[in-house]
């Protein structure tokens, strides 16, 4: 994401989105009653005996609902102003915002709001990152993105038994598949144009698959290796809870969740600085108690889509207030999923 330009007076922030993960981020960002301003199409007519045309033009929306699509947002609601003269103010019309588009947002913003979008400013320039976490004829290959993790393919191969007498066969089957897997993950860094490949292989794996890149030249100076207990998804959360991340490139949005995340759930279990439920939380931001406010963007979503987010978007805005860090959790990866179910918790300066 890029910032055009900014007005944090004037409520205006102008956006360039760049991929996916934005578009991700503004449909959490963006809300009823914003006012929203892009270029985009509609049919026209001069009038109502002509025939209608679709064309090109900007137009400025009060936004009513929000719809994320994956690979686009929809932005339905009324019109207040038009670049054509021919198009009625108050009418409805969509806005539909992808890859490339260029969108401004007038709005009251939140301290947590613009954090978010600054943070998916800094992503653009963090490198793109694989993961992978594999076993001998088992792999996952996965993308590690802003909003969560977007896993690609799974390499499955049937292995010969480890007998004495097939030893040979073992071996030969068992470099085939780690050449294949070089081959598959080169194909997908060079799709993907990715900077980096984070390798997570049990037992010896890491260590045997340094010999096969010798006769992969592209992905020698990409990838790191590491040695995991186990493969699959678990083996990708694994890398991830173990910070392995981190140390190949500096932060990353879900390595942070996932801390706050196994840090809430450590001390909800010893009964110790946390709380959940919108009553307690609630309750811990008027003691300003708070240390860091968590909310599920799922939660965020479901009360959108119910007209009811008002009541947690004012706990979000005293909990900033009172000095709390406000952090929304993705449910797009394995932490994030299980911290859906309390939907919103905090932890906690000190005891209530």
């Amino acid at each position: 994401m890029k910032i055009i330009f900014q007005d944090r007076k004037e409520g205006l922030i102008r956006l360039k989105v760049d991929n996916l993960d934005d578009i991700w981020i503004l449909s959490r960002i963006i809300s009823k009653d914003d006012i929203v301003t892009s270029e985009t199409t509609r049919i026209v007519k001069k009038s109502d005996e002509q025939e209608g045309k679709r064309i090109k033009l900007k137009i400025k929306l009060k936004v009513e609902k929000i719809e994320f699509q994956k690979n686009m947002l929809r932005l339905l609601g009324t019109i207040i102003e038009s670049s054509n003269e021919n198009v009625p103010h108050g009418s409805f019309h969509t806005i539909t915002i992808g890859r490339g588009s260029k969108i401004s947002i007038k709005k009251e913003w939140q301290e947590w709001q613009i954090k978010r979008i600054k943070d998916a400013v800094e992503a653009t320039k963090k490198p793109k990152l694989i993961l992978c976490a594999a076993d001998y004829g088992d792999a996952t290959i996965a993308l590690l993105k802003e909003f969560g993790i977007e896993y690609v393919v799974d390499l499955s191969k049937s292995l010969p038994g480890k007998k004495k007498e097939a030893q040979k066969l073992y071996e030969k089957s068992r470099n085939e598949f780690l050449t294949e897997l070089a081959k598959l993950l080169e194909e997908i860094s060079k799709d993907k144009k990715v900077n980096k490949i984070v390798f997570g292989g049990v037992g010896f794996l890491s260590e045997n698959f340094k010999k096969t890149l010798e006769k992969f030249p592209y992905l020698k100076n990409k990838i790191f290796l590491f040695k995991i207990s186990t493969h699959g998804k678990p083996g990708i959360n694994e890398m991830i809870k173990r910070g392995i991340i981190e140390k190949v490139s500096r932060g990353g949005r879900i390595s942070e969740e996932t801390k706050l995340i196994e840090k809430f759930f450590e001390e909800v279990s010893k009964d110790g600085l946390a709380t959940y439920g919108i009553n307690e939380t609630k309750k811990a931001v008027e003691y300003g108690a708070v240390k860091t406010l968590l909310v599920s963007d799922s939660y965020i979503e479901k009360l959108k889509e119910k007209n009811k987010f008002e009541e947690l978007n004012k706990l979000m805005e005293n909990a900033e207030k009172s000095g709390a860090d406000v952090m929304i959790i993705s449910q797009e990866h394995e932490a994030g999923e299980r911290f859906s179910k309390m939907q919103v918790g905090a932890l906690l300066r000190y005891k209530i």
